[in-house]
């Protein structure tokens, strides 16, 4: 069973990077019904990356201003993860990218996690289990998706449903006890599916059919799953490490649909000023949607000065998890809202991009 307690490691600090152009919802007023998108989905508006804006740039942005506030030497970071599913290449892994951007040493392991959803508590869950086996010391984090870059904007079940961001924490020895359980589902994988150009897509580039390699959402199924499993999870977690909901700060779920968060929210009896909300501003931002959502918290509302969280993330794969993590509120960034991007990776002859 994924279920882990982890002694001895702490997020010591949170950052997030949006871009600065924003759609709003009343944009698509000849499209769609938009009161009832608001409605059931809760969005209002999302930020969408400028044309040469990826989500690499955002993380980059985030951790850059992470780094320097926390003071850390860049040779301190022993791992850097970013999770992803909208990488800046097929390959290398972006991680790669970040690890020179950000000028990390070469005794640093770098490597990307292709997970949605969920990918934000999974990835912490990695990287908690090396810190406590001592394996990496110091890890940056990432998490950063450009969905508009995937999404067609002829999908009116999708379009304004998925907002762009990246986000940053550091992990690493320090005084608290994380909990966690995870679980996966695969036989739900075609739910939410974006075949691409892969290797079991064979096409032919002089003329492509974009609706064999275009992204595909089964709404209904995903939030069946939802309401059957996330409740459940809840309650394994608590029959497997004692406690309740109320022993929480604030329980931050992965930001898909505010009808389903609520559905949720009422299931685990949790009180709804302990619900942040972010998705009405931002919109679904995938892995970065749980830090962003914390971000928010902080720059939004009065806090105090220790938090203790729990969070999850559930969708893609299909699969969920649950966390908790005690936090400083002078760890966590303001949100950095951007439109820098990488130049080099438009600068040479010889790429794709230029």
């Amino acid at each position: 069973m994924s279920t882990a307690m982890f002694e001895g490691v702490k997020i010591t600090g949170l950052a997030c990077a949006v871009p600065k152009k924003i759609n709003s919802i009343s944009d698509f007023v000849d499209r769609f019904d938009i009161d009832r998108v608001i409605n059931t989905t809760g969005i209002k508006e999302r930020h969408v990356v400028s044309e040469r804006q990826s989500a690499s740039d955002l993380c980059y942005e985030a951790a850059k201003e992470l780094i320097e506030h926390k003071g850390y030497p860049k040779d301190s970071f022993d791992g850097i993860i970013l999770v992803t599913q909208t990488p800046d290449y097929c390959v290398p892994a972006t991680a790669h990218i970040l690890h020179t951007r950000l000028g990390l040493s070469n005794e640093c392991m770098a490597w990307d996690i292709n997970l949605g959803c969920s990918g934000f508590v999974y990835a912490l869950y990695m990287a908690a289990s090396m810190v406590q086996a001592g394996a990496l010391k110091r890890i940056l984090l990432c998490c950063g998706e450009a969905h508009s870059r995937i999404w067609p904007a002829s999908d009116q079940s999708t379009t304004v449903l998925f907002g762009d961001a990246g986000s940053a924490v550091i992990l690493e020895k320090g005084e608290d006890i994380m909990h966690a359980i995870m679980r996966a589902d695969g036989s739900g994988y075609q739910a939410i599916i974006y075949p691409g150009l892969s290797a079991r897509v064979k096409v032919d580039l002089s003329n492509v059919n974009y609706d064999e390699i275009c992204p595909k959402m089964d709404g209904a199924a995903v939030l069946e799953f939802a309401f059957r499993r996330e409740p459940r999870l809840f309650k394994d977690f608590f029959e497997a490490f004692g406690g309740t909901i109320d022993d929480y700060d604030y329980c931050v779920f992965h930001q898909a649909n505010l009808f389903m968060m609520e559905h949720i929210r009422k299931r685990i009896h949790l009180a709804k000023e302990k619900m942040p909300v972010s998705l009405d501003r931002f919109g679904n931002t995938s892995s970065v949607s749980i830090p962003l959502t914390i971000a928010d918290l902080c720059q939004r509302t009065p806090v105090q000065d220790r938090m203790r969280f729990i969070v999850s993330g559930f969708g893609i794969g299909l699969s969920w998890g649950i966390m908790d993590f005690t936090m400083e509120k002078e760890d966590i960034l303001p949100i950095i809202e951007t439109d820098e991007y990488f130049r080099e990776a438009y600068g040479s002859e010889k790429t794709i991009l230029k």
